[in-house]
This record gives C-alpha cells, sequence and structure tokens, in this order.
C-alpha cells in the first residue's frame, strides 16, 4: 500500500486524493436531518432498541455533535441554502447559473457549516476564497446564508 505524498493533498488548495472526486459534501444539517429520520424510522418499525445502530452511544454522540453546530434548523432553510450553494448542475464546481460565483463543492460546504458573517472572516477560514471572490461577491453570499438562518426560527 503506498503512502499519499503530503504535496497532493491539501484542503487550503482544493487539493483531495482522488477517493473524494466523486463524494458529495453534506451539511451537519443534513446529516442531523438524516440522523433523525433514521432514528424516527426504527421507531416507526417498532424493531427492538437493542438490536439497532440508533440505541448506540457512537450514533447519539453523532447525533449530539450534529445538534450543537447544525447550523438550519428547518427543511425548508437546509434546502435553499443547499440550492444556493450547491446548483443541480454541478460537476466538480458550482457554475454561475443561479448568480452564486464559481465554488468548489469543498468551498461550499464550509460556507454552509461555519456560517461566517463577515467576508473577511469567510477568507480567513477557507483561504481559497480570496483568489475567487472578491470581498464584495463573497459578503453578498455570506449575507444570503445568514439571511437563510436567521429567518428558520
Amino acid at each position: 500500500m503506498s503512502i499519499p505524498n503530503q504535496d497532493d493533498e491539501d484542503a487550503a488548495q482544493l487539493k483531495f486524493p482522488k477517493e473524494f472526486d466523486k463524494a458529495e459534501p453534506m451539511m451537519i444539517s443534513e446529516v442531523l436531518l438524516m440522523l433523525e429520520q433514521r432514528r424516527e424510522q426504527q421507531a416507526n418499525s417498532g424493531m427492538d432498541d437493542e438490536d439497532e445502530i440508533t440505541s448506540s452511544e457512537a450514533f447519539n454522540d453523532i447525533v449530539s455533535y450534529c445538534e450543537r453546530f447544525s447550523k438550519f434548523k428547518t427543511k425548508e432553510a437546509i434546502g435553499a441554502v443547499r440550492n444556493l450553494l450547491f446548483p443541480k448542475d454541478q460537476s466538480n464546481s458550482m457554475s454561475t447559473t443561479n448568480s452564486t460565483p464559481v465554488l468548489h463543492k469543498f468551498e461550499a460546504a464550509l460556507l454552509a457549516n461555519l456560517c461566517p458573517q463577515l467576508a473577511a472572516e469567510a477568507k480567513t477560514l477557507i483561504p481559497s476564497l480570496d483568489s475567487k471572490l472578491d470581498d464584495e461577491e463573497c459578503q453578498k453570499i455570506v449575507d444570503e446564508i445568514q439571511t437563510y438562518r436567521s429567518f428558520q426560527y
């Protein structure tokens, strides 16, 4: 088994192992939604809790983590942010079909999960944005994400 060259992988430069080429990033809020649906399926099926993964400590720890760090609480807000940052015709990076500048799917996921409030904060947390977005474009995206976040309660 070969050891990957560290020069081949650098998230700050959007260099990922080839195994990630077909992977689709998810927002923490989406993961929570899926876990809650799984728990509900188990409860509705009448399955014995002892035999199911949803009763495990690891499952409950993951749910707790997602509850703590989930930024979007409603399906509508999750869908709106996904539509903003992950357009349907995305291959490896975003197109400009919805007026959002071209972003790599990893950058989009980070924006959704971190929810920065300022363009400068977004560019500090996600260095690759600096070469793709000017401050005004970045602030527009950040503001739109914050709008979805604030109108969900």
